[in-house]
């Protein structure tokens, strides 16, 4: 009896999807251990005390300077924009329905916990992250970084922990003046077009009535974590160009990508967590 031959399936480009597929996962998952040690790292360094002498003191002040500082009208513009898109509309809307109750709950859920932290990483890494990139991305290529090498200075201490420290409080200050800012512009143009009749003291009241205890420590440790993760991201970008041949113009885009997966997996993980 002759045996019926089965039709053989196209192995050869199903190899190449599972090896493309294998590849990539390996890939990531290597850049994601290589950055939760380099993370971890920086943030030991951070809290030893012989890390913080005079030249690394500097450094953080002018950082810090940077960040908080001049992208402050960054912010002020960002808040008040912001609070006449959403704290407007969130009464608008909840005026409309017969909800105005609802309206500190809302601000809370939407402004305080997800929207604030996110948008306070994106502009961290819009005013300084891209500085430090450009600014980061030209130490090996130059030769300083080879340099502080030779003279006996530690780059993840002389360069990395400042800018980190710095940015995770900038981060946090930030995320001050936007919320403030937001709630001001929005109760104002509210209360200009007859949406809300209250005063100030009793919508901040409002607000600060829907918050529970946890409000006031989650955020800001969510705004802080985003603000390290931002200057980590930007560190590791820029230190990793080795020479001319990677061209400085694609590193931008290159960290851009980098630091936004940063905020969303910080911002994630809190959610997850609390």
């Amino acid at each position: 009896m002759a045996l019926i031959a089965r039709p053989t399936l196209p192995r050869q480009p199903v190899r190449r999807l599972l090896s493309a597929v294998g590849g990539a996962t390996l890939d990531w998952l290597r850049g994601a251990l290589t950055f939760t040690g380099f993370a971890a790292t920086v943030l030991l360094y951070a809290v030893q005390r012989s890390t913080w002498r005079q030249p690394v003191r500097l450094e953080l002040r002018r950082v810090l300077h940077g960040v908080a500082v001049r992208s402050l009208a960054t912010t002020i513009v960002a808040g008040l924009l912001l609070g006449f898109a959403l704290v407007t509309q969130a009464v608008y809307w909840l005026a409309a329905t017969g909800q105005t109750g609802l309206i500190g709950t809302i601000i809370v859920l939407v402004l305080v916990r997800e929207i604030a932290p996110i948008l306070v990483g994106l502009i961290v890494f819009g005013r300084s992250g891209t500085a430090t990139l450009i600014e980061l991305g030209e130490a090996r290529p130059r030769g300083w970084l080879r340099l502080m090498e030779m003279q006996g200075l530690d780059p993840v201490a002389c360069l990395v922990v400042p800018r980190a420290v710095a940015f995770a409080v900038g981060a946090f200050c930030l995320a001050t003046v936007l919320i403030a800012t937001t709630l001001l512009s929005g109760y104002l143009v509210a209360h200009a077009i007859g949406l809300v009749a209250y005063s100030l003291w009793d919508f901040t009241g409002n607000v600060l009535r829907a918050m529970n205890p946890m409000d006031f420590v989650l955020p800001p440790l969510k705004c802080v974590t985003i603000g390290f993760f931002v200057a980590v991201v930007c560190c590791a970008a820029g230190l990793a160009r080795r020479d001319e041949s990677d061209e400085l113009q694609y590193l931008v885009p290159r960290g851009f990508v980098r630091a936004a997966v940063a905020i969303l997996l910080a911002n994630g993980l809190f959610d997850l967590a609390f």
